[in-house]
């Protein structure tokens, strides 16, 4: 690292919620192992699967029959949110020991900004190498952890290499190890941005870098400023001092899977850890909503619906079943439909 350059690290919870249930579950030690669904209905998809699981082509979003089917000794547990949110709990608190800079992303992954500790503590890669060892010992589990100068080249090192690494990130090699990636690896560049970069043979981050920004502007708005500026390590963005927040109207939570769901349990599925996650907001805030959103998005504008506290509370007795898709559309339509984005 130059003098006046940040320290910033980003850790990374490998296979999160796999990792937590082998520990709950030691006669699984050396067995694959995938979090989702409903183990005893044999429906549902799969959330997370841990790395003996990933060798055998397990992924996240597949249905648990096609699981069994490419890794038949594979076993399967329900998802325990408030379990997993515990030890994203604690593992802030040894975050906190180094930082009150921290920013969240995800129950599993955090920004730190070590900067003002590296007197203390010594330098990034040694924090980096403490928090790692800490995790293991009290936490038992592994992260990888990024340190850089920035916060997208730090994400970009914690998924480098997996699991239970640490990799560097600085100005000095930045260009060697991340320009030769996929531009895919770079934050924020989803399927769509890439498709479209790719139709001008921007194919890894180093091309990104060396793009004309204006012809990048022309065609992709003002993120293809950004993305540029990120690919050519521009990114000054602050990490977030812990316990601040802006002005909150609103919480939500969403996510795109891997497939096109055809199943009402896989959504119910899909649905219960958005709404697990969007609760745990609104606990920590000590806030209550009045109105509960829920949006379902395929190829096709996005649609929303929208409940009152009262109306959401009825449909809530009468069961998931009158609320698989929050009032958005019927079940039939959901299936004939097949959705893939979800919101709450």
């Amino acid at each position: 690292m130059q003098m006046g350059d940040r320290v910033i690290l980003h850790s990374d919870i490998n296979c999160c919620y796999a990792s937590i249930e082998h520990l709950h579950h030691p006669e699984l030690a050396g067995k694959p192992l995938a979090v989702g669904g409903d183990p005893e209905a044999r429906h549902g998809i799969v959330l997370t699967a841990d790395y003996i699981a990933k060798k055998y082509g397990v992924k996240t979003g597949m249905a648990l029959w096609q699981a069994k089917q490419v890794c038949p000794d594979i076993t399967f547990v329900s998802p325990r949110m408030d379990l997993y949110l515990r030890f994203s709990r604690m593992a802030h608190e040894i975050y906190a020991e180094y930082t009150d800079r921290q920013e969240p992303y995800g129950i599993d992954e955090c920004w730190l900004d070590v900067t003002g500790s590296s007197s203390l503590k010594g330098d990034g890669l040694l924090i980096a190498q403490e928090i790692s060892r800490r995790m293991k010992s009290e936490l038992g589990i592994t992260v990888s952890v990024g340190v850089s100068f920035n916060k997208i080249f730090a994400k970009l090192g914690s998924d480098y290499k997996k699991p239970d690494a640490i990799t560097t990130m600085y100005k000095s090699e930045y260009k060697q190890k991340a320009w030769s990636l996929p531009v895919a690896d770079l934050l924020y560049v989803g399927k769509s941005t890439n498709r479209k970069l790719a139709l001008f043979g921007i194919k890894t981050i180093g091309d990104l870098a060396r793009a004309d920004e204006d012809v990048l502007n022309s065609h992709l708005g003002k993120m293809g400023s950004i993305l540029w500026s990120f690919a050519n390590g521009y990114d000054d963005s602050p990490v977030k001092l812990e316990n601040t927040h802006a002005p909150i109207k609103s919480v939500g939570n969403s996510t795109t899977t891997p497939k096109d769901l055809v199943c009402d349990e896989d959504v119910k599925i899909v649905l219960y850890i958005l709404a697990e996650s969007v609760a745990a907001r609104l606990r920590e805030n000590g806030f209550r909503c009045r109105v509960v959103e829920i949006s379902v998005r395929d190829e096709e504008p996005v649609a929303y619906g929208s409940l009152t506290k009262e109306q959401f509370n009825a449909e809530i007795e009468k069961g998931m079943e009158d609320i698989r898709a929050g009032r958005v559309c019927s079940a039939d339509e959901v299936e004939a439909e097949m959705k893939r984005e979800f919101g709450i």
